[in-house]
């Protein structure tokens, strides 16, 4: 009984297919990739703004808060790049 509970665990059910080739396959990934470096660089920045509103007027936590709300915006900047890297190379050898 427990060899056939392994076997049933590692056979996907009937019904479901993936992707088949590379391309749909470097395409699910990089849109899964996007989307959580999307909402990572969201979440950065609102703890940015947050930041910014608590500082108080201090002026090493305002320059903090920006730096976080800059990083993060180039950081996305360069993963959409990235994006349209992948999307270009993919595109072209299809």
């Amino acid at each position: 009984m427990f060899k056939h509970f392994l076997l049933s665990a590692l056979t996907p059910p009937t019904g479901l297919t993936g992707p088949s080739d590379f391309g749909s396959i470097a395409t699910t990934v990089t849109n899964v990739l996007l989307g959580f470096a999307g909402a990572l660089a969201v979440i950065f920045i609102v703890i940015g703004g947050i930041m910014y509103a608590t500082s108080a007027g201090n002026d090493s936590q305002v320059q903090k808060a920006k730096s976080t709300i800059t990083n993060a915006v180039i950081g996305l900047i360069i993963t959409l790049l990235a994006y349209a890297i992948v999307a270009f190379v993919l595109g072209t050898f299809k």
